[in-house]
């Protein structure tokens, strides 16, 4: 039986060279490998406390990679490594240790118990804190993590990383948005369970634009005595990301990239032309009947697999290029990256290209400046909804390509062939027209492209020791231009209809000033860090769209003028602002009692006269449990700690700016 597919339509002197080609790359495979399995050794040990205690579940990672193992019950390891690599050596409640494997085969580590991962710093919403510290629910990961995820999207770095922080993907085309939920309720309506995102102190950015590669840490705020910093936006909780940051020393210069490939997981089996005609033969009672040329693929046994036809391997891959270094005074960073990602089915990718860039100075003992500014541009190309739909419907019967078919009937003569595809296929169906007629570029194209910048200047000065000003100006602007063409070949236009076209062109900007007063100070056994903000926001988004058919020729969506009728148009404009007032005082008493109280006052342009401002008071106890005598003597914990919160956050993301002056429409 002969099945068309991908595969055997490609000539038999290409599949000669692809032999030799891959004949050629086994043999250099397996030579470099002789190489590395040379310069590689097996290293070993035992990992202990400093007791000399055996630890079990300890991590062993060459550092740089994402291989590793860990200790077995005894706390032996075996790995194997490079001379010139360094292994890191990490367990819960102890410091990392690092050690240069160089010509010992046999390395054994004693770790130290510490307190690093409780005095790691995390962002609370205008400040920071150490671990040990927090009374809200707030967690973190690190670039370690995302980098080993290697996600596309940064929301996919925190699908289970962090509880109650649920990540779906809302479809499956490449360029597809997430969406994150913390501690909620689903609901179909995504904006009143989307999170506040704050991209370097920028409020309202877009997370997806974000490259990976290039951030530093995500926290995420979840509860309410945390969220109470953000008032009126905290309701759905905070994802605030830092992007990395340059660092005294020379000059350095890196490359991240990822290299990989998607195939269908688990595809249907799909019928033969023998199967499908002996199975609705029967014209009395189906009605379907077969034309000659689909008795000519069922008597030479010739099968169509549509599904083949359509879809791809895809490629993912992502290449990064970062510069970064400083002298003690000014620091910088700067990076380059792309992102692209095939969808499995032809037409449907989605490309990214970011640069990234922060200067740092400390222009005086008292003063320092700096900027962060984050450019992206998407393109995403969506490719027919209706190619899958039709080559799960199409009959295997049927013939893709015009030249190929032996007995044409009068439709397919009529119609002629769509490029070198076979618009009815030879077949008595007008439901399902030729998938590959569907995906052909210059039949069918939808296409949304977009490029946004975030950008932030800020200057920071200390008047007193422990008292620092901050003042800060961040910006955001998106643009998006969608469009999408249908041409005569498509299943909405049925081969007789003209051309329809349409765009839709969005623009978001926004601003934010943001002035804030910090005091940090320890007076014996007690601590205070305390922070005060005057802040204001403004966004302003317009929309503009446009439909029309009967184009007398291809042009997409460029040439819209040209189209003889209109079929829809329309354009709209939204402007709110917010401004803000909030205080927060984290207290501290002989390292066990932790108090914090927070407040903020939002007045919201959306709301009413008379109800545009609302207050957001939030409180948190904590008590460390792990620093009393009582719970030491167990020797069951080395960080236990008790909290206890309250707090009242809003949600003004679903409120239209102008839902308080409504009209009731005279007809």
């Amino acid at each position: 039986m002969t099945r068309l597919t991908k595969n055997n339509l490609s000539s038999k002197i290409m599949k000669t060279k692809m032999h030799l080609y891959f004949s050629k790359a086994v043999f250099f495979v397996f030579i470099l490998s002789c190489f590395v399995g040379f310069s590689q050794q097996n290293i070993s040990g035992t990992i202990s406390d400093e007791e000399g205690v055996p630890l079990p579940g300890v991590n062993v990672v060459i550092k740089g990679t994402n291989n590793g193992t860990s200790t077995d019950f005894d706390g032996n390891y075996s790995i194997s490594a490079d001379q010139d690599d360094n292994l890191i050596f990490s367990f819960v409640g102890f410091l990392d240790q690092e050690v240069k494997v160089g010509t010992s085969t046999n390395i054994n580590v004693s770790l130290q118990l510490g307190s690093s991962e409780l005095d790691e710093v995390v962002i609370t919403g205008y400040g920071t804190s150490k671990k040990r510290d927090l009374t809200g629910a707030i967690a973190q990961i690190k670039t370690e993590t995302i980098q080993r995820a290697n996600p596309v999207q940064a929301a996919a770095s925190l699908q289970g990383q962090i509880a109650g922080v649920v990540v779906t993907k809302t479809a499956g085309k490449p360029g597809d948005a997430f969406d994150i939920n913390i501690r909620g309720l689903n609901n179909f309506d995504n904006e009143k369970t989307r999170p506040l995102v704050v991209v370097d102190g920028i409020l309202g950015a877009n997370l997806n634009d974000i490259n990976p590669v290039d951030i530093e840490t995500i926290d995420v705020l979840k509860d309410a005595s945390s969220t109470a910093v953000y008032g009126a936006r905290g309701a759905n909780g905070v994802v605030i990301i830092t992007t990395k940051k340059g660092s005294s020393g020379k000059p350095s210069v890196s490359y991240n990239g990822y290299y990989g490939q998607k195939t269908q997981a688990h595809m249907p089996n799909m019928m033969s032309s023998r199967q499908f005609y002996d199975l609705y033969k029967d014209e009395e009672r189906f009605g379907r009947g077969f034309t000659a040329q689909e008795l000519y693929n069922v008597e030479n046994d010739i099968t169509t697999d549509w599904l083949d036809l359509v879809s791809q391997e895809a490629i993912q891959q992502n290449h990064t290029i970062s510069v970064s270094g400083g002298s003690d005074s000014t620091t910088y960073n700067f990076s380059a990256g792309k992102q692209l990602e095939e969808g499995l089915v032809t037409g449907n990718d989605y490309t990214r290209l970011s640069l990234n860039a922060g200067v740092e100075s400390q222009v005086s003992d008292k003063m320092k400046v700096g900027f962060t500014a984050y450019l992206t541009e998407n393109e995403r190309n969506w490719g027919s909804h209706e190619a899958v739909r039709s080559a799960m419907r199409a009959r295997p019967t049927a013939t893709p390509f015009f030249d190929d078919i032996v007995n044409a009937n009068k439709r397919d003569t009529n119609f002629g062939p769509v490029g070198p595809y076979a618009f009815y296929m030879g077949i008595n169906d007008s439901q399902v027209i030729n998938p590959l007629v569907e995906i052909h570029p210059d039949n069918y194209q939808r296409q949304n492209r977009s490029n946004s910048l975030i950008a932030n200047v800020y200057l920071e000065y200390e008047i007193t020791p422990g008292l620092k000003f901050k003042t800060s100006y961040s910006g955001y602007n998106n643009n998006i231009r969608e469009g999408e063409y249908r041409g005569t070949f498509t299943k909405s236009r049925k081969g007789s209809r003209s051309p329809i076209a349409s765009t839709n062109q969005f623009k978001t900007s926004n601003y934010t000033i943001d002035n804030t007063l910090t005091y940090q100070a320890e007076f014996g056994k007690h601590s205070i860090n305390a922070t005060a903000l005057a802040s204001i926001f403004e966004e302003y988004n317009e929309q503009i769209g446009l439909a029309v058919e009967d184009l007398p020729y291809k042009s997409l969506w460029h040439s819209l003028g040209t189209g003889a009728t209109v079929t829809n148009y329309g354009s709209n404009l939204e402007e709110y602002s917010i401004a803000s007032y909030m205080g927060r005082i984290n207290y501290g008493f002989n390292d066990k009692y932790l108090l914090t109280l927070t407040g903020r006052y939002d007045g919201a342009s959306q709301l009413a006269e008379g109800n545009k401002w609302a207050f957001f008071p939030s409180a948190a106890i904590g008590w460390r449990l792990s620093e009393e005598s009582f719970i030491q003597d167990l020797g069951a914990f080395n960080n236990l700690k008790l909290r206890l919160s309250y707090g009242e956050v809003g949600n003004n993301a679903s409120i239209n700016p102008y839902a308080t002056q409504a009209n009731i429409f005279q007809t």
